[in-house]
């Protein structure tokens, strides 16, 4: 549909996250409104017996499995039999190693590769091992979504994102800078960190194998991604991003310092502005921002615009887009005579 109205030279792109953060954060989110979630008491009791929970079609259960694929609006599997699939298949991406650093990681860290899943893309294996070859069904969505998509970013590795997509659409950085929305608060901490290190627990590495195998679509979509976005970044230059990924970072802090009360985001609790107070929504408390007093009133609008929500921004937008009707001057003069 949206195809239909765009010009032909429109620049698409998206975002992807790793199911296994993604399922965390769904199951916080969606528990009331998905019935796999709210029969589950933890998300490792849903993850270590999904079938005992799900049921497909049940109400709000495409939260509870491959979402990213649902959000792209692909079809589900057993669709596929109505479905016309492309001949073409998808572009082979370099051989590059997925990237997935630690939440709290040194910057140090950034280009180092871990061992996953991805070293083995190209060996059969089963998808319950987290080793796959993408089945002729999964290579369609791939190629669909290559098609239309001119980047695809990902929430792991979002400055670095974000300084790419400025780059394709011959942006500044000050064009991409933003803060953080809908952070949660009060979520566990599956990553203990000490002595300047990170340390992923047993269960963590458990709740991740079993996320990502349940979620075995969006797996691999992720893993294709991963890899042509750090296939960009090859033909960017890792040095060149780096410095760029650290102009943009002090960027958003000095913006935070000028614009934000504690320079950070906050307990909705605090924030009296309706404006600025993100939904509240699922189990966990969704921080927000408060803005500085005395702001003068070119910062005031700038600081408002990056710490507003999405949902009011839309309003803002709305508002923009379809201005409330004003009766023409002659109709109001008609009116008026005598």
């Amino acid at each position: 549909e949206v195809l239909q109205v765009m010009p032909s030279d429109s620049f698409f792109f998206s975002i992807v996250r790793d199911p296994a953060a993604l399922a965390r954060s769904a199951f916080s989110y969606y528990k009331s409104v998905s019935s796999a979630f709210r029969k589950a008491p933890s998300l490792a009791a849903f993850l270590s017996n999904p079938q005992a929970f799900y049921r497909p079609g049940a109400r709000g259960n495409h939260y509870a499995r491959n979402l990213l694929w649902f959000d792209f609006g692909l079809p589900s599997p057993p669709e596929t039999k109505t479905m016309k699939v492309s001949p073409q298949l998808p572009r082979d991406p370099k051989s590059l190693q997925l990237h997935i650093v630690p939440s709290g990681a040194s910057p140090g860290t950034l280009f180092r590769p871990v061992t996953t899943a991805a070293d083995s893309y190209k060996q059969p294996a089963s998808l319950v091992s987290s080793d796959f070859r993408p089945s002729s069904f999964i290579q369609w969505g791939l190629a669909w979504l290559d098609s239309v998509f001119d980047l695809v970013m990902e929430a792991e590795y979002f400055d670095e994102s974000l300084v790419l997509l400025a780059d394709a659409l011959c942006w500044s950085l000050d064009d991409v800078v933003g803060f953080m929305h809908n952070a949660q608060a009060g979520k566990k901490q599956s990553l203990i960190r000490t002595a300047n290190k990170t340390v992923v627990t047993g269960e963590d590495q458990q709740l991740t194998k079993q996320a990502r195998a349940w979620n075995n679509l969006d797996w691999a979509l992720y893993i294709h991604f991963n890899r042509s976005l750090w296939a960009r970044i090859e033909q960017y230059g890792r040095s060149r991003l780096q410095r760029a990924v650290a102009e943009l970072r002090a960027r958003r802090e000095a913006l935070a310092k000028r614009c934000l009360v504690g320079g950070e985001a906050l307990d909705p609790k605090y924030i009296a502005d309706a404006k600025l107070r993100p939904l509240q929504f699922g189990s966990a408390k969704v921080l927000g921002y408060v803005l500085q007093s005395g702001l003068n009133q070119k910062d005031k609008e700038e600081c408002e615009r990056l710490a507003t929500p999405e949902l009011q921004y839309k309003d803002k937008l709305d508002a923009k887009q379809f201005p409330p009707t004003v009766s023409s001057p002659l109709k109001t003069s008609r009116l008026l005579s005598p």
